[in-house]
Formats: structure tokens, C-alpha cells, sequence
């Protein structure tokens, strides 16, 4: 059949507490562009955010209750360049990393570059240069 099968990544959907506050997060420390908002019957709020074409969509439920997901990501991983710098505006803005400098990988990542931090509700996020 075809033309029929899966074309990439749409977007990463995100179960947050406050979305102002996330909001904030992913748009004024990671330089995200706020696409979208809306609000569902039943009044579940969406944001969808966007950096090139990684797009985060933000769901905040009703209440604000974070449950656990039915299906753990562990991580989401933005491609990024200048990762030094770019570590230091974010920490200079109170960002916390966690762990006190970028990796340099080896193996068969050998040249590549990550650190890791946290978004406001606990969202593991990995930067990554290669």
C-alpha cells in the first residue's frame, strides 16, 4: 500500500501542572515559539510549542493532577549547537542541570555532547551537540 506509514516525529505531548509556568519554561529559558493554545470540553488546556520541528505539547488537566503516565518516556532530547553557551545563559537564568558540565561522549557516540536537566514538573529534557 503505498503511501502509507509513519512519516517522523508530530510532536512530544507533556502532562504539566501549571501551564503559565511551563509555559514560561519551555518559551523564555529554551527559546521555544508558544504556537497554540486551547482549552478541551471538559477543561483539559493544551499548549503546543515549537524550536525548528521539535513541537512539545503541553497538557495541563483539569485540576492541575499530574498522574502517571500509562507509558513512561524517560527523556526528551532537543538537538541544539553552542551547548556551552547556551548551559550558561540557562544556568545564569536559574535553570539547574543535573550534573556540573556537559559530557563529552565516547563509543560509538564518540564526538557527541549532552547534559541533562529538568523541566518544572519533573520532565527529564537531554541537550545534545554533535
Amino acid at each position: 500500500m503505498a503511501g502509507c506509514g509513519v512519516k517522523g516525529l508530530s510532536h512530544i505531548g507533556v502532562i504539566v501542572s501549571d501551564m503559565d509556568r511551563s509555559i514560561a519554561f519551555y518559551q523564555d529559558a529554551l527559546g521555544f515559539t508558544l504556537d497554540k493554545r486551547e482549552t478541551l470540553d471538559g477543561g483539559t488546556r493544551l499548549a503546543f510549542l515549537s524550536a525548528g520541528t521539535c513541537i512539545i505539547e503541553l497538557i495541563q488537566r483539569a485540576g492541575g493532577n499530574v498522574p502517571a503516565a500509562p507509558g513512561p518516556v524517560d527523556h526528551i532530547c532537543l538537538d541544539v549547537e553552542g551547548i556551552d553557551d547556551l548551559v550558561e545563559r540557562l544556568r545564569a537564568k536559574g535553570v539547574v542541570f543535573l550534573s556540573d558540565k556537559v559530557n563529552t561522549l565516547s563509543g560509538g557516540l564518540a564526538g557527541f555532547r549532552n547534559i541533562f536537566l529538568t523541566g518544572p514538573d519533573g520532565e527529564r529534557l537531554e541537550f545534545f551537540e554533535g
